[in-house]
Formats: C-alpha cells, structure tokens, sequence
C-alpha cells in the first residue's frame, strides 16, 4: 500500500510538475489507499485543479477499470460537490474543474446508466447527492461570489447535461429548474457574454424527452416575456450566424467579382499554368472536405432558437424586430443568410442536413402565423441579405435591404436548386416546398404585392419538375414523393389562379405563363409517370399549357417558317388572358399547421446532433485535446422519489432514439455513438 501524505507537503526542488498531478496520479494508482480524513481533502482543494492532467488520467483508464476503482471516484465526486459550498471562492472553483472533467470522462465511457451512477456517487445515494449537486450548480450561477464562479458553474452545467443526455442523469436538471439562473446569467452586465453558453443550454433542456413526458423548460420558454432578455438572446445568434456565414466565405469566396472571374478563369489555359503545386481536382476535393465540416460547431444554437421560436410568439416577434445598433444586417437577417449557406449545401452529410431542416421549420413555423408574416414582408423589418453565391446557378445578387420574406424565398429556392440527387431527401424537399405554398397563400390574404425576382422561383420549381420526371425510376419507390409532387404542382395552381394579388405586376404574370408554355408537354408526362387521377390540380395546369399551345399553333401557321419568335410568344401570352378560363381550385391554399409531433423522430436526431456539437464545442474551448466519447444506454435506479423514476422512461438507446447517432464518424469510419454504447 502506498503511503499518502498531506497535499501541501513541500515538493522536491528536483520535481517541476505541479503536486495536484502526483496526487492525480497517486490517487487512480490501482492498491493505492485512499484517504477518508477531512483534512487531506480541505488541502486537496487548495491546490488549483489541473484540467489536462486529469483529463489525461482518466481517459485512459477503461470502464472495468474505473469500475473497480469506484470507492475513489465516488470519494473525489461527494468531496468537491461539499467543496463547492465552501467560502473560499478558489476551492469553490478548484472543486467546479475537478467535477467538470471526472464526470465528462466518466459519461464519455461506454457505461449503461447505471454503472456511470455507480462510479459517481453509487446507486443507494444517488438521489440525495446528485440533487445536491444540481442544487448547489444552480445555486452558484444565480449567487457565486465571482462573475468566474458563475461562469464556470455553467460550462459544468452544459458539460453534464450534454453528456448525460442519453443517461437518466439529466432528469436531476429537469426536476430542480435552473431557468431562473440561466436568464439571470444573460441579464446580469457580468456574465451576459455568457449568453451564447446559457441559451445553449436552455436549448438541451428544453428538448429533452418533450415528446415523451412533461417538460419543464417547454413551459419556461411559453411563458417568459422578458424582452431585454431576448433581445440579448437574439443577438447572440446573429453573431453566431455571422461567424457561420464567414466560415463558409473562407472555403470559397462567392463576392460578385471574384466568383465571376474564378468561373472564367477555370476554363482557361492560363488558369491552369497559373495553379499551384495542387491540381484543380485537389483543389476541388479540399473544397469539399472543408464545406462537409461545416456549419461550424456553434451552430448548435439553432436547437435552442427553434425551441423558442415554437414555444414563444412574442420571442419570434422580437427575434424579427430586433436590429444591430450600427443598422447593419439585422440579426434575423444573419439568420436567413447563413440558411441560404446551410441549405445549399444540406447534401454533403446528415449533420448539415439536420441543421438545414431545422432553419426551414423554425421558417415555416414564423410563415405560418399571419402577423409574424406580415412583419417578415414589412418595411421597418428591412435587412440587408448576402445570400450565397457558391454553385451555379446563382440568384441576383441584390444590395441594399430586403425585405425578410425575399431572403427567405431566396434560401428555399437554393434548397431547391441544388441538392437534386437520384437519393433525393424528400422530406426536406417537402418542408421547402410547403413552406413556398404557405409564403405565397399568406401573401394573396394579406393582398401583399411583393416586388421579388419570381421568375427564379418559377425556373426553380419548373427545373425541380423536369428531374422528378427524368428520375422518376429511382424516385417513386421513395416515400413521401406523391405528396411532395403534390405540394409542387399546388403551389404553380395557387401562382396561376392567385397571381394578381401578390405579383408585382402584369410582366410577372406573363413571365409566369410563359415558363408554362416552355414546359411543353412536361406536365402530361408527369401525371402519367407519377399516376395522378384527371381530378389532380395537375390538370388545371394541363388545360392552361393546352389553350396556349392551341393559340400558339394558330398563330404561327400564318407565318411561313411556322415558328413565333418570343417576343410573339409573349404577344399570344398577352392577348390569350381573354379566352382563358382557370377553374377556381377548392382548398389550394388550406394546409395543417406545424405540429412537433409530426416531425418526432427527426428532432430527437437533430437534438442528438445539436448536443453532440455543444459538448465538443464546449470540450475544445477548456481543454486543449479534442476527444470523442461514446455512447450510454438509459437507465433508471429504482426509487419511488427520485427525479429518475418519476419521468417514464425505457432502458434503450434504440427505443428511445430509433437507430439514432452522432453524424461524425470517429477514426475508424464508424459512427460515434456519444455517451453509451
């Protein structure tokens, strides 16, 4: 047995390395004894905690290991948790470090529920020392004695709450409401740079197991009106959608001049001598390596925002309104910037994808409210909008400020345009394209004439069209695609029959009519590729493309070459408007509201991918080693009180998530299955 001596005994001069390592060290010795008096422990806490040497530590012992050696993780648990009362604010935060990395390595071990309580406290004292824990957590975000204090209190929060996401732990969070502590850390002149770190937070709980029990955090984010609060909330996001939207400026620089001669000069003989030691096709893979990396990791903000956004009208309001002092972009429009991004570039991995659905939810839930519509189309909501420019084709690149619906459309129609592939991700393609249908009714209720670039929502949708139609042998065994061609041909019915009380103007509606007569007989090849009954909206379309082409075919048989130019097409277009007749369409622009549980299962894959972001984002910001953990299953302690048994819950990662994991991979290629198995 080895020998255990006071903390604070004096080092050998010969000894550089701080003395809290070789009590490290000496403490996860396998036979080493472990001390029980109060006093080592006093001194112990004395030392300032090293964070790398201990993560260090314990990263390398596996889970039989630190199961064996649970009398000295439990001791160093229950120890720095009666530590963080102490009145010395450096062994208040001496504790804080030295819990923030025991239980961030513990939960990032393949252990079940139950066996990472065993290791920390122990199944018997689970319920009177872990709610102590989260009580004296809170407790220091709303009163520490130093804005430090407060601020680390809340990093050990998210670290916990991350990690033990999918373990039973995180009900101890659900049962003691940290609500209050978390909106005074925004609120407070001390700690609201915090703000980013606490409505992260706020998001995690707030999506915990919603759908399956009651969720105290959802009745927080109804109920809160504080407008200074969300002010603060909201720009923070705008910063962080910035910082995202800059990312991918770094990748590829899509500013009008430099994109327009990047496109001239790849096709060139002397942009190819002019190439570096790197071949285009390099260059090109690099490209893409590093935008399948991206949205950065604090884009995990977006679960939160799209929490709030459901749960709080009032904060979607506030989060439309408010604007930067400087009258810069405003920070919704930071938000529908970075979309454009996100959305153009959802094919390259299922995390992107996660991401770029939740914007186009937290889009249709704000559409789908009329008010909060006719804010997005009011003049005092004007922002400027870079929208992205990184793939052909590319939309106008407009100066100046918009109007927040058109940088809105503009986001889904890059959706639209650009992730086009025979393995087509329908929902999304579904969410876009109902979002459309609902921006468009709202605008003919509201009588809004918006001054927009239709045309290229037109050729977007006609172009979307042409592919469902050359693809249609691998599409039409996926699920969902009637519905979403559907959706498609609804919102061309609305656009036809509805026209003039949101187009700007007659030669929108020519335009539109003349893409019609473009399509030639598209539209009778889709209803018979795809079975559509003679009763579709499809047919109204049909009827219209088939009196122009009658018209059409009249005209220029009095001209010799039997061809119209387009300026005569337009002229037939024009003039044809007095023998059309479109049937009003009962019900085109009805549709269901959102409802959450619609979408289950995708959200608690998005969550999972917004909880894994925040835990490695929070990982790379204390410590200097980027570590992968894996993934717990999720128990329950027996206990008729405990926090745990009262929320219904099952034992499995599969039942409870469905085949759910991280979109990262680890080395190997494989899934990384984030705390558990």
């Amino acid at each position: 047995m080895a020998t255990l001596v006071s903390p604070l005994v004096r080092v050998e001069r010969g000894n550089l390395q701080p003395k809290i390592i070789g009590l490290y060290q000496t403490l996860f010795k396998e036979g080493a004894a472990l001390p029980n008096n109060d006093g080592y422990w006093v001194e112990f806490f004395l030392l300032k905690a090293n964070m790398p040497a201990l993560s260090v530590i314990l990263s390398s012992l596996t889970p039989d290991t630190l199961l064996r050696m649970q009398a000295v993780t439990k001791t160093i648990f229950t120890r720095a948790v009666h530590s963080l009362s102490d009145k010395n604010p450096n062994v208040t935060k001496n504790a804080l470090d030295t819990l923030h990395i025991l239980t961030r390595e513990i939960l990032a071990k393949p252990l079940t529920s139950s066996d990472v309580i065993t290791v920390l406290v122990g199944l018997d004292l689970v319920d009177r020392e872990f709610m102590e824990f989260v009580s004296r957590l809170e407790l220091l975000m709303r009163r520490g004695a130093t804005p430090e204090l407060r601020s680390t209190a809340l990093h050990t929060s998210l670290s916990i709450v991350c990690g033990a996401y999918r373990t039973s732990l995180i009900n101890y969070f659900l049962h003691r409401d940290i609500f209050p502590a978390l909106i005074q850390i925004m609120y407070d002149k001390y700690t609201t740079k915090h703000t980013f770190e606490a409505f992260v937070l706020l998001g995690v709980l707030s999506s915990y197991d919603k759908m399956q029990a009651y969720n105290p955090y959802q009745t927080r984010l109804a109920d809160f009106v504080d407008e200074t609060v969300m002010q603060k909330i909201v720009i923070s996001i705008g910063k962080s959608c910035r910082d995202a939207k800059d990312e991918y400026l770094t990748v590829q620089d899509d500013s009008s001049d430099q994109f327009s001669l990047e496109s001239l000069l790849s096709y060139t003989e002397i942009a190819r001598k002019a190439k570096s030691a790197f071949s285009q096709q390099d260059q090109e893979s690099k490209m893409n390596t590093e935008f399948a990396a991206l949205p950065p990791l604090y884009m995990t903000v977006i679960l939160a925002m799209s929490n709030f956004v459901h749960a709080n009208k009032f904060f979607s309001r506030v989060l439309i309104e408010t604007k930067t002092i400087n009258n810069e972009e405003t920070p919704f429009g930071s938000v529908i910037s970075v979309s454009s991004y996100i959305l153009q570039h959802q094919h390259r991995s299922e995390r992107t994808a996660h991401y770029a659905r939740l914007l186009m939810l937290i889009m249709r839930v704000l559409v789908e409210e009329q008010a909060t519509m006719a804010r997005l189309a009011g003049i005092e909501c004007r922002s400027s909008i870079r929208i992205c420019r990184q793939r052909q084709p590319v939309l106008p690149r407009i100066q100046g400020e918009r109007f927040l619906v058109e940088g809105i459309l503009d986001s889904l129609i890059g959706a639209l345009s650009h992730n086009m592939k025979r393995t087509l991700d329908v929902p999304m393609y579904s969410l876009a394209m109902g979002t459309i249908l609902r921006i468009i009714s709202q605008l003919k209720r509201l009588r809004i004439r918006l001054r927009y670039h239709w045309s290229e929502l037109w050729k977007s949708i006609f172009s979307f069209l042409r592919f469902m139609l050359s693809s249609s042998r691998y599409l039409l065994s996926l699920e969902g695609v009637f519905e979403l061609v559907d959706d498609t041909i609804r919102i061309l019915v609305l656009a036809f029959s509805a026209g003039e009380s949101f187009l700007s103007g007659a030669s929108d509606y020519d335009d539109l009519f003349y893409k019609l007569v473009e399509t030639g007989d598209l539209l009778n090849r889709l209803a018979t590729t795809y079975s559509l009954p003679p009763t579709h909206s499809i047919s109204t379309l049909i009827s219209v493309s088939e009196h122009y082409r009658n018209l059409i075919k009249e005209k220029s048989s009095m001209f010799s070459s039997g061809h119209l130019s387009s300026e005569q097409v337009s002229d037939v277009i024009k003039s044809g408007y007095d023998t059309l007749s479109i049937a009003a369409q009962q019900g085109i622009d009805v549709w269901d509201r959102y409802r959450e549980s619609d979408e289950r299962v995708f959200l608690k894959k998005a969550s999972w991918t917004a909880v894994t972001d925040a835990r490695e984002l929070l990982s790379r910001r204390t410590m200097p080693v980027d570590k992968s953990g894996s993934s717990s299953r999720n128990g329950s302690p027996n206990g008729s009180v405990s926090p745990i048994s009262m929320r219904s819950r099952t034992n499995s990662v599969v039942s409870d998530f469905g085949e759910v994991g991280s979109p990262r991979a680890n080395g190997n290629g494989s899934a990384i299955y984030a705390n558990g198995k």
